[in-house]
């Protein structure tokens, strides 16, 4: 009978790897090289490459190149991180921490929140600041405040009220108006 014919497997180029420089940005995630080259950043990539960087690149089989690593940078300066073609990243671990020696900042165009569902959320600092434009809500089942000095100031109208209330102070209480109705 016939032998029957075995297909040739059909051999795939195998992709290149090379060092170069990025001279400048060429686009979105885009980036000129110092041989003339363009690359895209790969997504496993989440240090955004800059000029000047030293980076390791691959030459795929389709002629696509990509910056696949930031393996050197000049000293100082600022690093982004940032996964290309990505609306948002999450990051999923029991524990996350993040430090800085000087300095951190949380900023949206929209909202920020911050949650901690079963235990305490510590906010503590040599001072600290809260404004808001519209509105400042605060719920609590019990609320404790322990300060030197306390000073409020209502432009239009204060209103303290419980089921019981008590005002005492150690040697002067004062209540000065055009009007007091008591009772």
């Amino acid at each position: 009978m016939f032998a029957a014919r075995q297909a040739k497997p059909v051999q795939a180029a195998a992709p290149a790897w090379f060092e170069a420089t990025i001279r400048d940005a060429a686009g979105r995630d885009g980036w000129r090289l110092d041989d003339g080259r363009c690359a895209r950043q790969a997504v496993s990539c989440l240090v955004t490459p800059q000029a000047g960087d030293r980076v390791l690149l691959v030459a795929t089989a389709d002629g696509e190149c990509f910056v696949l690593h930031v393996l050197a940078r000049a000293e100082g300066g600022r690093a982004t991180l940032a996964v290309p073609g990505a609306d948002a990243v999450s990051i999923r671990q029991a524990e996350v921490d993040i430090a800085a020696t000087r300095n951190i900042a949380l900023r949206a165009g929209e909202g920020v929140e911050v949650t901690a569902v079963q235990g305490a959320l510590a906010l503590s600092g040599r001072q600290l600041f809260a404004s808001a434009a519209e509105s400042l809500v605060q719920t609590a089942r019990t609320y404790v405040g322990q300060v030197e000095q306390f000073l409020l100031d209502a432009r239009q109208f204060l209103r303290l009220h419980g089921e019981q209330a008590m005002i005492t102070a150690r040697q002067d209480a004062k209540i000065d108006a055009e009007r007091i109705s008591l009772g």
